[in-house]
């Protein structure tokens, strides 16, 4: 839906739309969803990148397991309970 809302010519988003959901047939509907849920939380809607989000493999990163590592232990690094 975002893809259509955001081309200026009706015919660009329909072609658009119709080689993302072509991408089916070589990765998966899975992948496909996958690729396009990051970017949409990315906010770029566009073949293009679904494309490199696919190529690259970036659908297959769980972007909630980036965001739980912790950090090493240094003197420099104050943690959270300095903010408090």
């Amino acid at each position: 839906m975002q893809l259509l809302e955001h081309k200026q010519h009706p015919e660009q988003a329909y072609r658009s739309c119709m080689g993302v959901l072509s991408m089916a047939k070589k990765v998966g509907n899975q992948r496909l969803s996958n690729a396009c849920k990051r970017a949409l939380e990315h906010h770029v809607f566009n073949y293009k990148i679904v494309h490199n989000i696919l190529k690259r493999g970036l659908d297959k990163i769980d972007e909630e397991s980036d965001d739980q590592q912790s950090i090493p232990f240094h003197n420099n690094i104050r943690g959270d309970k300095y903010y408090e």
